[in-house]
């Protein structure tokens, strides 16, 4: 059945209501029953049957299910982590004992820096960047917002720049199953025309080092400063962080031994290409060793015994249960996406007003558009490649460039909607509120996004 206008109907209800109530988990449920109304005919039983179902048939995609998983043994592993004055330790090493990291600038810039070099997935460099720069902001009073900005304007732009992640293969396969020659050349080729993802990641260290805020963010900033605000699920605060003894070692080791043997993981499963290998069971792993670490250590230094540490484990695991329920509910609103065929509808409307002149740019806002109604960079992608590139080479239009046109695109939507997987990872590795996020986020990526399109527009009267 073909819904039309009516499919776009839970996208808006779940964004708006998002915005309005700043209660993600009561946008995602409101919408995942106002569609499935909608699937049903309009019948109350086929709406609560049909959510239902959406939401069980989440744990049936591998992936889906990993990546729950790997947020709840993360949130375990990170409340083992502070419980063990591992976050004291390692701010105490990198501040007062090397001097690694002298000031505010400094340790926003260590964050970013720490986002480039782990480029290789997004949803592990959010995890990891995030868990690693948490410790700084309440030594430097960085708010959640400021650190949750970083680490995503990071995190998803370098595994779409940089050819060899994640994202490579993936966007050269659409290239090739439309007949062009030399996909993996014609991608490298589309980085220098990916203009969003690359504002982003540089703008990123353009604001940082001019030490300037606006909107939500310079508010969320002043905020977090007079000490009116905690980092979420911070387990020591400041009037009790000195009862804990610090070593650096407790966060460093579980760190590196969840980054080592999920990429040698990667590498193995993928016989020896990383972009073939299976991240998620990497990172599952990988956080599995980090836990062990923790417990054994602690219990032959007699600091705690296997079973407490065991506790705190699962408390930490159950610290995550706010962030999983959403994540569930995303990865169900996305499939009631495809069941009404809303990005099909939004496409077909709006790709029948470009010419040659504007098609980068349209493609590009179009794109945006429908990576932020779905909160989905790679089906956007899925969607957009197949669509936009045998209209492009008619019209004479660079393949590179609306390959970096709908790769850019779909990270927009990734970076400003409050339902996509790496807004809603992000916001867990660094304590922030989702809708919080995205109102501090919107402005930046906005700006990039204006940028990119007049980019493209003035490159469009030039070819």
């Amino acid at each position: 059945m073909n819904y039309g206008f009516l499919s776009i109907l839970p996208s808006i209800l779940a964004i708006g209501l998002a915005l309005a109530t700043k209660n993600v988990f009561l946008a995602l449920l409101t919408s995942l029953l106002f569609g499935n109304f909608l699937l049903a005919d309009c019948s109350l039983i086929g709406m609560l049957v049909g959510t239902k179902e959406m939401i069980v048939n989440v744990f049936s995609s591998g992936s889906s299910t990993s990546i729950i998983i790997i947020l709840t043994l993360l949130g375990g592993m990170f409340y083992m982590i502070e419980d063990a004055g591992g976050l004291k330790g390692f701010t105490a090493l990198m501040i007062e004992k090397r001097s690694v990291i002298k000031s505010r600038v400094g340790a926003e810039l260590f964050t970013w820096l720490v986002g480039i070099l782990v480029f290789i997935d997004g949803t592990l460099s959010v995890m990891i960047t995030g868990s690693i720069s948490r410790p700084l902001t309440k030594t430097f009073n960085i708010s959640p917002e400021k650190n949750a900005w970083i680490v995503h304007s990071t995190a998803t732009p370098l595994s779409i720049l940089i050819p060899i992640a994640a994202y490579g293969p993936y966007i050269a396969g659409f290239i090739e199953a439309q007949g062009i020659e030399n996909p993996t050349q014609q991608m490298v080729k589309a980085i220098p025309f990916n203009f969003y993802c690359i504002f982003a990641v540089l703008g990123v260290a353009v604001f940082i080092l001019a030490r300037f805020d606006f909107g939500p963010m310079r508010r969320a900033e002043a905020d977090y400063a007079s000490g009116n605000r905690f980092v979420q699920n911070d387990s020591q605060k400041v009037d009790t962080e000195g009862q804990v003894s610090g070593k650096a070692r407790y966060l460093l080791i579980p760190m590196l031994l969840m980054i080592v043997l999920a990429v040698a993981y990667i590498f193995y499963s993928g016989e020896g290409n990383l972009m073939k290998g299976d991240t998620e069971t990497g990172l599952i792993l990988g956080t599995a060793a980090g836990c062990l670490y923790l417990t054994l250590e602690r219990a032959l230094s007699k600091e705690a015994s296997i079973g407490e540490s065991t506790q705190k484990l699962f408390t930490g695991c159950g610290n995550m249960s706010n962030i999983v329920i959403i994540m569930i509910l995303a990865y169900a609103f996305s499939n009631l996406l495809g069941e009404l065929g809303t990005a099909n509808y939004l496409s077909g409307v709006l790709i029948q007003f470009l010419t040659p002149v504007i098609f980068t740019p349209v493609a590009f806002l179009l794109t945006c558009l429908l990576s932020f109604a779905t909160g989905t960079s790679a089906g956007t992608i899925a969607i957009m490649m197949p669509l936009l590139l045998p209209m492009a080479m008619p019209l004479n239009i660079p393949i590179p460039m609306i390959v970096g046109a709908v790769a850019g695109g779909a990270v927009f939507g990734d970076h400003t909607s409050p339902i996509s997987d790496t807004t809603i990872m992000s916001c867990s590795s660094t304590g922030c509120d989702v809708v919080s996020h995205v109102k501090t986020q919107l402005p930046y990526s906005l700006c990039f996004a204006v940028a990119a399109c007049v980019l493209y527009l003035t490159v469009g009267f030039m070819i």
